[in-house]
């Protein structure tokens, strides 16, 4: 049974925003009712041992070491439909074709995957586009971390200059906040939490041969 809910559409200052600043933060981007249930699949499909422990490093050389990345993922084109997915995976294309429109990015493509990180764990510093394969453009953290208390821990160490410790802002892991960002210009890091932190995390990719 579908979602009702009001069509999701990005704003003019929201892209404005993400042009002048290269990221945005969203609040409240699904109801409150559809982060709970995708808060439930994704612990369904981590105590039926579906969800795999990530890898760093690129395709041919990737390893796990979760003292540098700690999650357990689960790519969404395995997973079955959902009203809840479908709502999420429509919003995204939304914001993929006002993205497109606004900045002329060509993006052709979304990837998604949960993304759960047991107490402790953590991904240290990292940026989500390697120099020499540039297909992801823009980045998408959705949080699905109900009731989540400052106390909890969690935050996305986002750092605003690349060349610099020092410059970063701590965004908190809220259940309906959603964190969108060029892939290539902003190192960022999860920090330790306190109880399990579980995420939709996603790119918006283009062609190749698109990149310029």
């Amino acid at each position: 049974m579908p979602i009702t809910d009001a069509p999701f559409k990005i704003t003019e200052n929201l892209l404005e925003e993400i042009a002048r600043h290269g990221y945005v933060i969203i609040d409240n981007f699904l109801p409150d009712s559809a982060i709970r249930a995708l808060n439930r699949q994704a612990r369904t499909l981590k105590t039926a041992g579906s969800l795999k422990q990530a890898a760093i490093g690129k395709a041919a050389a990737q390893q796990q070491d979760s003292k540098v990345r700690g999650d357990s993922i689960f790519w969404l084109d395995e997973a079955g439909p959902s009203p809840e997915l479908a709502l999420y995976l429509s919003r995204m294309q939304s914001l993929q074709e006002s993205l497109n429109r606004y900045f002329f990015l060509g993006l052709f493509e979304f990837e998604t995957h949960f993304a759960v990180y047991p107490p402790g764990a953590v991904y240290r510093k990292h940026l989500d586009q390697f120099r020499d394969q540039q297909e992801r453009q823009v980045s998408a953290i959705l949080y699905l971390n109900t009731d989540w208390q400052p106390d909890d821990g969690g935050e996305l160490r986002f750092y605003l200059n690349g060349t610099s410790d020092q410059s970063f802002i701590d965004i908190a892991p809220v259940a309906g906040k959603l964190v969108l960002f060029l892939s290539g210009e902003f190192p960022h890091e999860v920090l330790p939490a306190r109880r399990q932190r579980i995420s939709l995390t996603g790119w918006f990719r283009t062609r190749a041969q698109d990149i310029r």
